[in-house]
């Protein structure tokens, strides 16, 4: 059953990444939206994310890792029937923002039902990260491919069907709510307070603030530097394509040295790379440094550094707070760096992006410093 909850994964991914990636396109293109209006086809989303995921998560263990599932799946195919029926950028935002409350309920159900079991929990959450980035990969190629054909909605069609597909098997997902078995007791905070889950995201929600600020502004910074903007897929491509091959060894170094540790230095790393390229913007470092795959240890380490720090059966209460707290981080970075950009052009995006990137590393080095051990 866990293939199932695998291939939901990625249609997922394929689906989010023709939302985030297509709807502002959209809605300027062929529903004639201004630039501001169409960016709330990303940014509205993003906080449904934050809003649904918390609640979800939060509900997690009362209803079942299943029934979370289930509608989280009916969510994405509500988003297209959605997109499907509006016929204005108004109409689009609400219903998309709407049904995202919905179909959040996804992500925490998959994590939480591959990192109860405890054990080699990385190697899991790897395994679904590679079939995430199978679904990423395929829909910024399909997807940019049948919008130049024939418009948006055509997308969303197909991943309606796509999803009506492997709903049935999740319908029959086993609720692994009861398994017991131990996560490594090195591994284990032993404090289930709810403030715990919170202070475990924070570096996590400052680094990914930083990064997916960047990201979404990033063609405007590359146009700067007079590098064609096709490299901004490229390099994604580039980044998700080396993510897949190194994931399952990524999630050996999780189960190894346990999620903080892998978060911390991977925090350590993107400081660094933001610096060099604000200190030396020329392109093939920039487009090398944002082609390198580092997201695979964010998100695993994140993942694993929640799992970590809460008993099993509060797993859907911390991947709800990963999955919400990602939604807001995209929403806060991409506006805050927009908004540097606009102040004081893109030459200080990438410094923006260091220094969020460092004080989510501070914040690391504070949460997860390990206690004292008492004298004898």
């Amino acid at each position: 059953m866990r293939t199932g909850v695998l291939i939901a994964s990625a249609i997922e991914a394929f689906f989010l990444l023709a939302l985030l990636g297509y709807g502002p396109l959209y809605l300027h293109q062929e529903l004639g939206a201004g630039y501001f209006l169409a960016s709330l086809a990303a940014a509205l989303p993003a906080l449904a994310t934050f809003v649904g995921s918390m609640a979800w998560g939060q509900v997690a263990r009362r209803a079942g890792l299943k029934v979370l599932a289930v509608v989280g799946l009916a969510g994405y195919l509500g988003l297209g029937s959605a997109i499907l029926v509006t016929r204005s950028p108004l109409d689009y935002i609400v219903g998309v923002s709407v049904m995202t409350l919905f179909s959040s309920a996804l992500a925490p159900a998959t994590l939480a039902f591959l990192t109860q079991a405890g054990g080699d929990m990385g190697q899991r959450l790897a395994k679904r990260l590679q079939w995430q980035s199978s679904g990423w990969m395929a829909g910024g190629l399909l997807g940019g491919y049948i919008f130049g054909l024939s418009g948006h909605s055509y997308v969303y069609l197909m991943m309606s069907l796509a999803l009506a597909l492997i709903l049935p098997l999740v319908l029959v997902l086993r609720d692994p709510s009861k398994v017991t078995v131990p996560v490594r007791q090195q591994h284990r905070s032993g404090h289930p307070h709810p403030m715990t889950i919170f202070l475990v995201v924070l570096p996590f929600f400052l680094a990914y603030s930083g990064n997916e600020g960047f990201f979404t502004n990033f063609g405007l910074y590359l146009r700067l530097l007079g590098i064609p903007t096709e490299w901004v897929g490229w390099s994604a491509a580039i980044s998700t394509g080396l993510g897949w091959l190194l994931a399952l060894r990524i999630g050996h170094w999780a189960d190894r040295w346990g999620g903080k540790a892998i978060l911390t230095w991977v925090l350590l790393v993107y400081a660094v790379l933001y610096v060099i390229m604000s200190l030396a913007p020329w392109p093939p470092i920039v487009v090398g440094a944002f082609s390198m795959p580092l997201y695979p240890l964010l998100n695993i380490g994140a993942q694993r550094a929640a799992a970590e720090s809460v008993p099993p059966d509060a797993h859907g209460a911390a991947m709800g707070v990963i999955n919400g707290a990602s939604g807001l981080a995209t929403f806060v970075g991409g506006t805050l760096i927009g908004e540097v950009d606009n102040a004081w052009g893109p030459n200080i995006m990438p410094w923006t992006a260091a220094a969020l990137v460092t004080v989510g590393l501070a914040a690391a080095l504070i949460v997860y410093r390990k206690p004292k051990s008492p004298r004898p």
